[in-house]
């Protein structure tokens, strides 16, 4: 019995650890299209989030880090 919670909370860690990274990858992910949006023309800006909302048209719910770029994008100025 000490074997397999030994084994499962091996398991838990590792996917603990997995998490982790994903969401670092994500957070990363996140700022690279941030900055890159940031040194869009406006209407170019407007195009690429269009493509990318398209894209993920499939997904049955728009992914936390689509909701925080789109609204980043709001929030700078139309002059960039």
């Amino acid at each position: 019995m000490k074997n397999l919670v030994t084994e499962l909370l091996l398991k838990l860690a590792q996917k603990e650890e997995e998490s982790q990274e994903l969401a670092v990858q994500v957070e990363t992910l996140e700022r690279v299209i941030i900055e890159m949006l940031r040194n869009m023309a406006w209407n170019d800006r407007q195009i690429f989030i269009r493509q990318i909302e398209g894209a993920l048209a499939d997904v049955n719910r728009m992914p936390a880090f689509l909701t925080n770029i789109h609204n980043a994008c709001e929030i700078v100025p139309k002059a960039f």
